[in-house]
């Protein structure tokens, strides 16, 4: 068995409803080309600009074959991140899911608290496959 990384979505933008991961670097659904385990799922804010506001963030990944059908995770940011800033710490979730390639991944997130500007986190799967 192999273990392998992939992203899975880029969450940039300020909603405070779910909306879906819409950044350039990975849509919404994420759809693995493998069949598999979601073992972690990894969530890394990014430093985007000197005056990106990031506070806490809820995600949720959603398919038709999870049960139960949602994984909800968080991440938090670090606040007003002028510059120099140091890096966002990385929160890493345990997770133990089945996957089939082919079938969607729905990956959706938004902001909880703060007023969030420029926000970009990355959705990292950990997959034994």
């Amino acid at each position: 068995m192999a273990r392998c990384w992939r992203l899975m979505g880029h969450y940039n933008a300020e909603t405070s409803t779910y909306s879906a991961c819409a950044g350039t670097a990975q849509t919404s659904p994420y759809t693995p080309d493998f069949s598999g385990t979601l073992v972690g799922i990894r969530v890394q804010p990014s430093l985007a600009a000197a005056t990106s506001l990031t506070g806490h963030q809820q995600f949720r990944l959603s398919c038709t074959t999870f049960k139960p059908n949602s994984i909800e995770v968080f991440g938090q940011g670090c606040g007003l991140m002028t510059a120099p800033a140091a890096p966002q710490a990385a929160v890493d979730f345990s997770v133990s899911q089945a996957v089939s390639a082919g079938v969607p991944i729905t990956v959706e997130g938004r902001c909880v608290d703060s007023v969030p500007v420029t926000v970009e986190t990355y959705i990292y799967g950990c997959f034994d496959v």
